[in-house]
């Protein structure tokens, strides 16, 4: 359901995102402490500012409760994807392009399910990581998930 329900957010708020010069990176939702928790990161070119959050998120419920998305109540938080944002999608991937990615596996390769390196390429079925002294290809369907994974200064 929560796929779905995932999948019924973003088409019923692309529209409005778009006109905000917003991009979605992620919905999740959940069950917190009995009660219904959906998350939605967005960003843009510069990075989103507080203002950006709080203006999507009065424009984002508005939008749920007129097209009655989700069943009963529930908390509404718009944030930030942040430094490690995840990646979800080959077109998140294509953007991620030169950048440090940890990507964490559904089954070991080569006895790990966790690789971190530079993305060298994003094609429709598979990307391409550059671990320093090899080049490791994986496809989509291999990955448990995957983020960014800035090298921070300090």
């Amino acid at each position: 359901m929560n796929g779905d329900l995932g999948e019924r957010v973003r088409e019923v708020t692309a529209d409005l995102l778009l006109g905000l010069s917003l991009e979605l990176v992620d919905v999740q939702v959940a069950r917190e402490r009995g009660r219904m928790v959906l998350r939605i990161a967005v960003d843009k070119g510069g990075g989103v500012t507080l203002d950006d959050c709080a203006e999507a998120s009065e424009l984002i419920g508005h939008v749920l409760e007129r097209e009655d998305v989700l069943p009963g109540p529930y908390v509404l938080e718009v944030m930030s994807p942040g430094l490690d944002r995840p990646l979800k999608r080959p077109e998140d991937f294509g953007r991620s392009l030169g950048k440090r990615v940890l990507v964490k596996l559904r089954q070991p390769f080569e006895g790990r399910t966790a690789y971190s390196g530079i993305l060298r390429s994003a094609g429709e079925d598979s990307i391409a990581l550059d671990m320093g002294d090899e080049l490791i290809e994986f496809r989509y369907e291999s990955l448990a998930t995957a983020r960014l994974d800035p090298e921070l200064p300090w």
